[in-house]
């Protein structure tokens, strides 16, 4: 080699070119997830019914986004949000591990070698840069947000092709170097060629860019089996670095995700090593030191992965174990995480219909927090441990209602959809409303312990017309709940025809109270505390009121038509007949 050799030149070109590979690569991978963010909308809710079709998914959208990375990230925002369980998503992490590996079957393209025309145009450094400018052209020219996408894709592509081809001619003049064969042959060194491609793929967060380098390098300088073996092994460990930065601020069961895809990747690689080397000591490959070529490392990386696969697939629950004893739960985690609504994840809301369908179960959990909340302070007796326990369920709903607002926030900035802004309003709607329905038991709470405190005597006729009204309340609460979870648009005809009776209901208990007020000569403050208590209960027949006719309004708006708010008078008699049989007779015997 020439004493002249630009060194200076050489390690441009090699950055250059790896810049432009991780540009092109990331470029490619978030075009593509734009791209395909509706196909995992309609598919994601299968992951859970299948391990074995989990796996397919994680190969199949791996090999088109071109980043495994992206789908164990998205596997640690799907466990943390509670919408797998974590034996679920390890068929999806199995499966990105093993659709990762196209991507070193298209880096292999730069090794064709041939003077037919036909090979010539195969190869990337012919068509990467007539794809560059179809991909500039439809960036340009189109207005579609998902045309743009697909031709930032294609750019994506085009460039990270062009930057392999770029490290490649980069450090072709090192072959000439005889230092370099040196520090070729330590890798060598099955310990030191796995340390390396490990840290390397932690630095850049990629095991592609790695594998993607070795192949350069085999391509320009040469590099053997034995080198290969190693450094491809150890890219696939660090790389599990991403999924470990992800769940940083995600719950224990999102880190336990991301421990799943490290204890593959280690049950992948080191038993492969530690039998592939023993092997070798016996027998002595051939190969071992013969060049691995531009096919030879896509080869081995899908060989390891398929192998890997076929084992580890019917014994994934042995890595989730060793996740759960590595994280196991304890109390302070179900305490947390009865206060967190976790299936609102951020991960999530790149897909705004996803992210909706959770803020809806999220919406769900709240609604059945507030009856929750309303039966417990009905039922407070004189236990202290009661009140406490009515007033902690009370503090979470309101932490709920926050959690959702801000996530319905963060929602909005991610879509302009008709229909999901509609129905980001429908679940705005009923948040606030189930919300109050906990606030205004937190409010007769707080008048409960104002009676206890003024030692007042509870007459028991108010104590048991109220805990009739009570009942009342408790079933409008319970339909107009049922009617929002199970999407049921006929109860909110049920819960109109409740909403009158029970109005009627609470003028019948007031005028009842006021008359035995005057006739028993109780002191004024009692009356004004049951007074007060009969106007906090009919705010919740007002708030059950908001749901109906907020999901009233939804339907409408999304062009299902008008909904019939009325029902038949032969149904509604049955219900008004039904209310009074339950309540109206007791109240006025």
């Amino acid at each position: 080699m020439d004493t002249s050799l630009d060194v200076l030149g050489i390690i441009t070109s090699m950055l250059g070119g790896l810049a432009l590979f991780l540009f092109g690569m990331n470029t490619m991978s978030d075009s593509l997830s734009t791209v395909s963010g509706g196909v995992m909308d309609n598919i994601v809710g299968f992951l859970k019914k299948n391990r074995f079709f989990a796996f397919l998914f994680g190969t199949i959208i791996t090999a088109l986004v071109q980043s495994s990375s992206a789908i164990t990230v998205l596997s640690v925002g799907l466990v943390n949000s509670a919408i797998i369980e974590l034996n679920q998503a390890v068929g999806l992490i199995i499966g990105a591990n093993l659709g990762t590996t196209a991507t070193a079957w298209l880096l292999s393209l730069n090794s064709i070698d041939g003077s037919s025309l036909i090979l010539t145009l195969l190869k990337p450094s012919t068509f990467a840069p007539f794809l560059a400018i179809a991909g500039v052209a439809v960036v340009m020219i189109t207005k579609s947000e998902k045309k743009k996408s697909v031709g930032m894709a294609i750019l994506g592509f085009s460039v990270m092709m062009i930057g392999m081809n770029l490290m490649s001619q980069g450090v072709a003049p090192l072959k000439e170097l005889p230092e370099l064969q040196d520090i070729l042959v330590s890798f060598t060194n099955p310990f030191l060629g796995f340390l390396v491609a490990m840290v390397f793929a932690m630095i850049v967060q990629s095991s592609d860019a790695v594998v993607g380098i070795v192949q350069a390098f085999a391509l320009a300088v040469g590099i053997t089996f034995g080198m290969a073996v190693p450094l491809v092994c150890g890219a696939q460990v660090g790389t599990c670095i991403t999924a470990f930065i992800s769940s940083l601020g995600a719950s224990r069961n999102g880190k336990r995700t991301a421990l799943v895809n490290l204890y593959y990747n280690l049950l992948k690689t080191i038993p492969f090593l530690i039998i592939f080397y023993l092997l070798n000591s016996i027998f002595g490959f051939g190969f071992m030191d013969e060049n691995v070529g531009g096919v030879g490392i896509p080869m081995f990386h899908t060989l390891i992965n398929v192998v890997a696969s076929v084992i580890w697939l019917p014994l994934a629950n042995v890595i989730v174990w060793l996740a759960n004893k590595t994280i196991p739960y304890n109390a302070a985690e179900k305490e947390e995480q009865a206060g967190k609504l976790t299936m609102l994840d951020e991960y999530l809301l790149g897909t705004p219909e996803i992210a909706l369908n959770q803020t809806d179960k999220a919406v769900g959990v709240l609604a059945k927090a507030a009856r929750e909340s309303f039966d417990m302070v009905t039922h407070l007796g004189q236990s202290e441990e009661n009140k406490d326990r009515a007033e902690r369920m009370c503090n979470r709903i309101a932490n709920y209602n926050r959690q959702i607002d801000s996530y319905i926030r963060k929602i909005s900035q991610k879509t302009e959809d008709k229909k999901n802004i509609a129905y980001m309003t429908y679940l705005s709607n009923t948040n606030l409303a189930f919300s109050k329905i906990g606030a205004t038991s937190n409010k007769v709470l707080e008048i409960v312990r104002q009676i206890i405190e003024a030692g007042d005597k509870v007459d028991e006729t108010d104590k048991r017309e109220s805990q009739l009204f009570g009942e009342a309340i408790m079933e409008i609460i319970t339909i107009t709940t049922d009617s929002f979870i199970k999407k049921d648009i006929k109860l909110c005809g049920t819960v109109h025809i409740y909403r009158e009776e029970i109005m009627e209901m609470a003028d019948v208990v007031k005028k009842k109270h006021v008359k035995r007020l005057h006739e028993t000569g109780r002191k004024y403050s009692w009356g004004k505390l049951f007074g007060d208590i009969c106007y906090a209960e009919e705010q919740f027949v007002d708030y059950c009121d908001m749901v109906v006719e907020a999901m009233i309004n939804y339907y409408e708006d999304i062009g299902l038509g008008a909904v019939d708010r009325t029902l038949s008078e032969e149904e509604r008699q049955a219900i008004i007949n039904k209310f009074d049989e339950k309540y109206m007779k007791l109240l006025l015997k």
